[in-house]
């Protein structure tokens, strides 16, 4: 059912493919597209990182969420580890969510049998996925501006090797895809880290260049023409490059 949290109401919503996403009061925008929350997550962010390819290669795998929201990020890289051999591997996944509320009704709804322990104002959960394999699980709470980069100064956060840049879109939420939050990633991530975001934004994609991520397009998911995939190894692609030096868009910043 409905229900309000500390940034106003969410309206529950079934996607085509019969998972479920939010409609948030405040950003006035879904957290998934409607043709398939979990479908879409797979998409963008498993395949998009290459998540199955660096499982596959027996590397670890350190996730970064940006945005819990229904907790569907986290149920389809769960599903994904649970595909391969991840004996004796360190996963790891960290997300951040400015709606206590929010976190607790969808780790109610969609992670029934969990048990997150909080420690100030984080949550933290220990899964034995199978034998030999865990997952850390660290959910920040409030403004993950403030909060990831001082958790990882503190040395509490692992380098990410793959990044779910999922937030509300740049028009609702513009501080989680300005230069300064894309050099805040850059500098928390493992050099060969995947980063990918169903945005296909202009000013995004200026946004990522000065941050130094370079960019690769890719078909969008469902009826989206376009997302963005980067990566801090190798070159943007000239297609990008040419679009982008003959828009007119400006980078988003802080300020």
């Amino acid at each position: 059912m409905d229900f309000t949290g500390k940034l106003g109401k969410y309206k529950i919503i079934e996607t085509e493919d019969q998972t479920k996403t939010l409609w948030s009061e405040f950003f006035n925008e879904a957290c998934h597209n409607l043709s398939g929350a979990y479908d879409e997550t797979v998409y963008n962010y498993i395949l998009g990182c290459h998540v199955d390819d660096q499982l596959k290669a027996r590397q670890n795998v350190h996730v970064l969420d940006v945005g819990f929201g229904v907790g569907i990020g986290l149920k389809a890289f769960i599903d994904e580890v649970m595909k391969h051999d991840s004996h004796s591997l360190e996963l790891s996944y960290t997300s951040i969510e400015l709606d206590e509320v929010l976190f607790l009704w969808s780790a109610k709804e969609t992670f029934p049998d969990y048990v997150f322990h909080k420690q100030n104002e984080t949550y933290v959960c220990q899964l034995d996925l199978k034998a030999d394999t865990r997952l850390s699980i660290t959910i920040f709470i409030g403004d993950g501006r403030k909060t990831l980069p001082e958790a990882f100064k503190l040395g509490l956060l692992p380098k990410f090797t793959a990044i779910f840049q999922d937030a509300f879109s740049p028009k609702r939420n513009p501080m989680l895809w300005t230069v300064e939050w894309f050099d805040d990633l850059r500098i928390m991530s493992a050099p060969e880290v995947f980063l990918s975001t169903y945005s296909a934004s202009e000013s995004v994609r200026k946004s990522m260049i000065a941050s130094r991520w370079k960019l690769e397009n890719k078909k969008g998911f469902g009826q989206k023409r376009t997302m963005t995939k980067a990566r801090l190894i190798g070159v943007t692609d000239e297609a990008i490059a040419a679009d982008l030096s003959r828009s007119p868009a400006l980078e988003l910043r802080d300020n």
